[in-house]
């Protein structure tokens, strides 16, 4: 469906900041309470982008081999150096996995919210096909994949590395209840496929499904709306990735995204800005994010939801 692509799947601590929060007697308290399963969330599961030390791109048919070292390094190459090695080829859609010099790899599950269960797994005694949401389970490091036709890739991550070290929280703006705005959805009469830049300059395709048109301080906003698929069904995601007036000074250069459940062409929804993510290229350079359309840049600014990280990769 595309050419190059990164793996684009959003960790559930930045799902957490997206999904409703209780205590709806109290839109203050519940904001909070939103952006503190978020912090929480990257503070204790093993596989966030703080715990992230590498990245490799595969094309089909290629096999790499991985080294990670005791010390924590990461080594893609034909023969890493690093000593526990393994390696992987991305073929028929999906990778396979096989240990090399003695290696002793774990095929565990994640629920895809960068948790892992079933440790220490199931050992790898030869080449093995990952079905998905399975990971590689090698030492402290975890190993995950995303596979597709054309292109997949290989994630490594460290529960042990400075910069979960270093993790103290996101950082937010304060809770804006006044940035919970109603919002129109209007499909559109054929949804067409965009080619969006991310921001390691590879591509991912959506599809334009239709806008959002809101008000914000009595003025008329408008959003465009994206998905994975050309119909989404009810539950399905909607991706708006949008710049504002705060972009590159409070906020992440690249901009901020919102995750909005599809509840039909005539369904009520509310953006709520105030569960606006930035992307996971913000805290890791081993993130590949989107970069949000040039008709999604608003010119208020929406001081709500989650300023730039502190921290700088």
């Amino acid at each position: 469906m595309m050419a190059a692509v990164a793996a684009l799947g959003v960790a559930a601590a930045q799902d957490a900041a997206q999904k409703p929060a209780a205590s709806p007697t109290d839109p203050v308290a519940a904001i909070l309470a939103s952006h503190k399963t978020a912090d929480d969330a990257y503070a204790n599961v093993p596989m966030s982008p703080f715990t992230a030390v590498g990245v490799q791109y595969f094309t089909p048919g290629q096999a790499l081999r991985l080294g990670v070292g005791p010390s924590g390094g990461v080594e893609f190459g034909a023969n890493p150096a690093a000593p526990d090695v393994l390696e992987f080829t991305l073929a028929d859609g999906a990778f396979w996995v096989a240990p090399v010099t003695g290696a002793r790899p774990f095929i565990a599950k994640t629920g895809g919210d960068g948790d892992v269960s079933g440790l220490p797994g199931t050992a790898v005694a030869g080449k093995t096909r990952l079905a998905p949401r399975e990971v590689v389970h090698i030492g402290r490091f975890f190993v995950e994949f995303y596979a597709r036709p054309d292109t997949g890739n290989a994630r490594v991550f460290d529960p042990e590395s400075p910069t979960r070290k270093a993790y103290t929280g996101l950082k937010w703006f304060p809770a804006a209840p006044w940035l919970q705005v109603k919002a129109r959805y209007v499909a559109n009469p054929t949804a067409t496929a965009v080619t969006i830049t991310t921001s390691r300059g590879l591509q991912k395709e959506y599809f334009r499904v239709g806008t959002f048109e809101f008000n914000i301080d009595r003025a008329g906003q408008r959003l465009t709306v994206l998905a994975t698929v050309a119909s989404p069904k009810a539950g399905d995601e909607l991706f708006v990735a949008f710049r504002d007036a705060t972009t590159g000074q409070e906020t992440y250069e690249v901009g901020r995204y919102l995750f909005i459940p599809f509840a039909g062409a005539d369904g009520a929804y509310v953006l709520d800005f105030n569960k606006a993510t930035n992307p996971l290229c913000n805290y890791s350079p081993h993130y590949n994010c989107p970069i949000p359309p040039k008709e999604n840049v608003l010119a208020v600014p929406i001081r709500a939801g989650e300023m730039k990280y502190p921290a700088h990769h």
